[in-house]
């Protein structure tokens, strides 16, 4: 029984931020096909999260890692297809489906890179992290480049034994961050996607105050209880998402879950289903 409730944590913890910015849109007259995808996205994407924990299978070899890798920095790449929204490339739609590739895949990539620096394969990774760094900037994206360079930075940091290839990984990556900042988008907020904070103070204080600490909440499990044998890892997922958060305060970036958006509810169940895999990994192993 305790470990069948364990399965439902992913859905535990993202349902109060998106049930949350539900009501916010719905109080505020956002039409239902708007709020009605996150919901949609929640049920179907939760059911799959359920499958994925409760059953046991392991990927076995790093070829996995080594393709789910490659993969995602094409999926990136795809977001260049096409004009973009005003000079800004972030996403790929498949049919009427639009998707934030960085949001999906960016969890992706530090899990497999994690995985294949416990392979040895050093230079690969740093290879891929700066190639997607760069990716990140010209799309523009401060918020998820700066998210994904800072875990990366420890990740890397942390694993390489060598003083000036340290520095050169941490030079490389904070120039990049600081140019993304610099040359930020021009790109207006959305009420619904990055103002969704803004519409649920017009719920009611309590709302405003429940809605905060559901996103507060996001990262805490991989930073503060991270499985033993998977810490750096959780720790570098819970730094990404915790920058997403913060990143929102300085920019109009989304707000994962509360806002409108199917791709932070997608990327932040891979992430959350992921850890709770390590954690049933770790105790029943």
């Amino acid at each position: 029984m305790k470990l069948r409730m364990t399965n439902f944590i992913p859905l535990m913890i993202t349902m109060p931020p998106i049930l949350i910015g539900v009501v916010a849109m719905y109080y505020n007259k956002v039409p239902f096909f708007i709020w009605g995808q996150n919901i949609v996205c929640l049920v179907m994407v939760g059911m799959i999260s359920y499958f994925v924990v409760s059953n046991k299978f392991n990927i076995i070899g790093n070829k996995f890692y080594y393709k789910s890798s490659l993969i995602s920095v094409i999926f990136l790449m795809l977001t260049f297809v096409g004009g973009g929204i005003e000079g800004v490339n972030r996403w790929v739609s498949i049919g009427i489906i639009k998707f934030n590739a960085s949001i999906v895949a960016l969890p992706i990539i530090i899990i497999s890179l994690w995985k294949l620096l416990q392979a040895k394969s050093l230079i690969f990774t740093i290879v891929t992290t700066m190639v997607i760094s760069v990716l990140l900037l010209i799309q523009p994206d401060a918020s998820q480049l700066t998210a994904f360079a800072i875990p990366m930075m420890v990740m890397l940091a942390g694993e390489s034994n060598k003083k000036y290839l340290r520095i050169i990984i941490v030079g490389i990556l904070s120039l990049l961050v600081i140019l993304s900042w610099i040359f930020l988008d021009k790109l207006p907020a959305v009420a619904y996607l990055e103002g969704i904070l803004g519409l649920l103070k017009g719920v009611g204080l309590i709302w405003f105050i429940l809605g905060v600490i559901s996103l507060i909440i996001l990262p805490v499990p991989f930073i503060l209880f991270p499985p033993k044998k998977f810490e750096l890892p959780s720790i570098c997922l819970g730094l990404y998402f915790t920058i997403n958060l913060i990143s929102t305060l300085f920019g109009n970036f989304p707000i994962p879950l509360m806002g409108y958006g199917i791709s932070p509810i997608i990327g932040y169940f891979i992430a959350i289903s992921w850890y709770i895999r390590a954690k049933i990994t770790e105790k029943y192993s």
